[in-house]
């Protein structure tokens, strides 16, 4: 049997009231018909009762005039025409109070012929008034009984209607009253019903619904297992909640994505961003200090080549396993990318907390020096002054950060007075670099390149020099990485490569120029074709052209594609490409592997070093036999004694440079120099 739904059986509670409700209005009508003809039936009665009471008081009216007139008439007194006129009157009215009735009446009938008798007699024979009267008399009592005795039978039908119409009055009221509790009771028991059936879980379900937001898990619809219209409200609002559970699950997820690191879990740049700001605001009002630390993991780039990406990334959750150990439960460790990390810490004692943090993260690092991948790292720390800007404070740390790589890594260093210095310095450098080459800032020196065995120059390498007007000569390895940072590097290797072009184009037809690319030039997509264009408009041959590029990872590792192919389109016009610094990169053997170069340049710390340090001798003849077995030559830098270039010539070195044979010199200098006049003869 199917279930009957809520809506059925409140139309059929409604249908059932209306019944009743009608059934009560039909009985209120019959007892209003009731009540009216009983009401009809004692009107009809009492207008009888006044009737018998009119003539009662005709028949008084009549008996005192008839009486007045005889008594005057039988003394003998005189009557007046009034008296006989008011006896007159009153004999008229006693018989125009009964009407037809007279005809019915006897009694009344012959008690106006005695009466209009005993006036007559009265008025022309008074002594028959004696003889008339008992007659008159004898008709009075009988009309007086038969009076009384109609108006009693009127009032006892008078009281027979009223108790009727009471008792069929009480009868229909009791059963309109037992019908209207009839109703209420049923209007009871289905406010009862709807109560218990739907306003009870309805409020539950209500009151699940606020629980929505608030309660983790699942929470329990009630009536889901009811077949009617509660139980398809509860499964409808089971399904919304099932629904809005997801949706906000999923809204949690994608705030937790947005501010956190997928790899690590770690809170991310914005994240940490946003925290810094609240952290600086905050301090104003306390007056603690905000540390900030940068962090970037030393040599991770090996670890992602000898381990894969899988490698690098378990590395990566070591690393943040390890932070997350070091700090305090309100400090912040984020992971902004790769393997930069930073960590934000709040304290009264600054630098005495940070330095104490310093501590435990160093000691966390070496206690994984017996691991497969131990974890190093370089750290810089920078602490918030008045009105510290979020942006700058990350900057000073990172500068310290760097600091301690170039320090030696695996160490820290806060940023202190010197680096500020040092910033200071870097930021007017890089402003003072725009237009340095206008302004004729910038010039040009040329070390020789010699052959080994007999020491002629063979060929000068290009280097930038930059005089400032107010700081005097500013080392190459100051400048550079700003030309570099801010983009001038492009229009300044192009100026560069066509100076040094045209001072080569008075050089004899055998004479090398050698010019050094950044890795940040291979971003134009036409830098071979514009080094070509300018050897082509210097009348220059591109194979007097060498182009020296670093083996670090920096640039065959970025857009490697694009790297490699502007040097083949070099190498394939005859240019000359030398891995410069050969030996301190981290893909070494790899690049040689990937690209076939023309040449090797053994770094000079290796040489310069060889003489008293064996390990680094033991470089130095690897390389010359790796590039004899190669066919490549191999070129030594920084040669400064005879004894050094005995050892190299020993090795097989073909090619050297350094101060033993040269220093840089400017092209009026290269000209008049003996060097320079050896290579021409």
């Amino acid at each position: 049997m199917l279930p009957t739904s809520i809506s059925t059986r409140v139309i059929a509670a409604f249908g059932t009231v209306v019944a009743v409700v009608l059934l009560l209005l039909a009985a209120g009508w019959m007892v209003a018909g009731d009540v009216r003809h009983a009401n009809q039936s004692v009107r009809r009665l009492s207008e009888r009762l006044r009737v018998e009471d009119a003539q009662d008081r005709a028949q008084q009216q009549l008996r005192l005039a008839i009486g007045e007139v005889t008594r005057a008439a039988e003394q003998p007194r005189p009557i007046t025409s009034p008296q006989w006129l008011r006896v007159e009157q009153a004999l008229a009215a006693f018989r125009a109070s009964y009407g037809a009735a007279s005809a019915r009446d006897a009694a009344a009938t012959d008690f106006a012929r005695l009466a209009g008798e005993l006036i007559a007699d009265a008025r022309a024979e008074p002594r028959r008034i004696t003889r008339d009267m008992p007659q008159f008399l004898a008709a009075l009592r009988v009309l007086e009984r038969e009076r009384a005795e109609a108006r009693r039978r009127l009032v006892d039908r008078i009281d027979a209607a009223v108790a009727r119409s009471s008792r069929e009055l009480y009868a229909s009221i009791s059963r309109i009253v037992f019908g209207v509790l009839g109703v209420l009771l049923l209007l009871l028991a289905s406010f009862l019903w709807l109560r218990r059936q739907v306003l009870r879980p309805i409020v539950a379900i209500a009151d699940q619904l606020r629980q929505f937001g608030t309660v983790d898990g699942e929470v329990r619809v009630e009536g889901r297992d009811r077949a009617d219209e509660i139980g398809d409200l509860a499964r409808g609002l089971g399904e919304y909640r099932d629904a809005v559970e997801q949706r906000r699950r999923a809204e949690k997820r994608i705030e937790f994505l947005a501010h956190h690191d997928m790899l690590t879990a770690l809170p991310n740049r914005l994240l940490f961003e946003e925290r810094l700001a609240q952290d600086l605001a905050r301090v104003t009002r306390t007056g603690q200090r905000v540390a900030v630390f940068a962090i970037d993991l030393d040599d991770f780039k090996s670890v992602n080549d000898r381990f894969g990406h899988a490698g690098g990334d378990r590395a990566l959750n070591h690393a943040a396993q390890l932070l997350s150990g070091c700090v305090r439960a309100d400090d912040m460790v984020a992971r902004l990318g790769g393997d930069e990390f930073a960590i934000i810490q709040v304290a009264p004692d600054q630098p005495r907390a940070a330095e104490a943090l310093l501590m435990r993260i160093f000691r966390a690092c070496d206690a994984t020096a017996g691991d497969e991948v131990p974890v190093q790292m370089s750290v810089g720390v920078a602490l918030s002054g008045a009105e510290q800007a979020r942006e700058e404070l990350y900057n000073l740390a990172d500068m310290a950060m760097y600091r301690a790589k170039s320090e030696g890594r695996h160490t820290a260093r806060f940023f202190d007075e010197a680096l500020k210095e040092e910033t200071r310095l870097r930021w007017r450098l890089s402003r003072d670099l725009e237009g340095a080459v206008e302004r004729g800032e910038m010039s040009l020196v040329y070390q020789p390149m010699a052959d080994a065995r007999t020491l002629r120059v063979i060929g000068y390498e290009a280097l930038l020099r930059w005089r400032h007007p107010e700081l005097g000569d500013i080392r190459p390895d100051q400048f550079i990485p700003l030309a570099e940072s801010s983009g001038r590097i492009d229009s300044l290797g192009l100026w560069v490569a066509d100076q040094a072009m045209a001072a080569a184009r008075g050089w004899p037809d055998h004479a090398i120029v050698a010019l050094n690319l950044s890795p940040v030039q291979f971003r134009q997509a036409d830098l071979a074709a514009d080094l070509l264009a300018l050897a082509e408009r210097h009348g220059l041959a591109p194979e007097r052209l060498e182009f020296e590029v670093t083996e670090s990872a920096t640039l065959l590792g970025h857009r490697r594609d694009d790297v490699l192919g502007a040097l083949r389109a070099l190498q394939d016009r005859g240019a000359r490409i030398v891995m410069d610094d050969f030996g301190t990169g981290y893909s070494s053997l790899g690049n040689l592997r990937d690209f076939r170069f023309d040449k090797l340049k053994v770094d000079r710390s290796f040489v310069s070093a060889m003489l008293d340090h064996a390990p680094s001798a033991s470089i130095v003849r690897s390389i010359a036999a790796l590039g004899e077995s190669l066919g490549v030559p191999v070129a030594a830098e920084g040669v400064e004694t005879e004894e050094q270039l005995a050892l190299l010539r020993r090795w097989g070195f073909p090619q050297v440079q350094g101060y033993l044979l040269g220093r840089p010199e400017r092209l009026e200098s290269v000209l008049r120099s003996a060097a320079y006049a050896g290579m021409i003869g």
